[in-house]
């Protein structure tokens, strides 16, 4: 793509900024009346006028446009295979409470105090029962956050799509 730069230099006699009046007496510059020496750069793109926007902008989005947005014309709710999908905010919470779960088992295990009193430590079921939820509950909390982004960028393309940009 070409551009094209036009560089001027124009004098603003009227143009005042407040700041500007209240340091003047303290500098001892120009006295207010001076014309203004300002330097203007345009950048315009070849083959268009200045004013236009380079990126697409869809239909319904233009000034004066009489389609209504994508998501008032679908009524707003997902239709097919996507309706019963779970929200990507689900699976977050579901991950981080089961990794809450699994780190707080190391804890548990580490000082040999158990939290809620159901199984002792003293119990031949307390190391097996602290491993499994160390063990399964890590991966999943992972899995579940990479479900979650998944589902996350999915909804988002959707969105996208709906509105136009892809």
């Amino acid at each position: 793509m070409a551009a094209a730069i036009s560089t001027s230099v124009c004098s603003c006699p009227k143009v005042r900024r407040p700041e500007a009046r209240l340091a003047r007496p303290l500098l001892g510059t120009r006295p207010l009346s001076s014309p203004r020496r300002r330097l203007q750069t345009a950048l315009a793109a070849a083959g268009k006028p200045p004013g236009e926007a380079e990126e697409q902008v869809p239909a319904w989005a233009r000034p004066g446009a009489d389609e209504p947005p994508p998501w008032e014309r679908e009524g707003g709710a997902a239709r097919g295979p996507d309706a019963a999908q779970v929200p990507f905010y689900a699976y977050l919470l579901a991950s981080a409470i089961t990794a809450i779960a699994a780190i707080g088992s190391i804890f548990e295990y580490t000082n040999q105090r158990p939290v809620f009193g159901i199984v002792g430590s003293d119990s031949a079921l307390y190391a097996p029962l602290l491993g499994f939820f160390v063990f399964t509950g890590i991966p999943t909390s992972a899995f579940l956050w990479f479900k979650a982004v998944q589902t996350a960028n999915r909804e988002a393309e959707e969105q996208d799509r709906r509105d136009g940009f892809l």
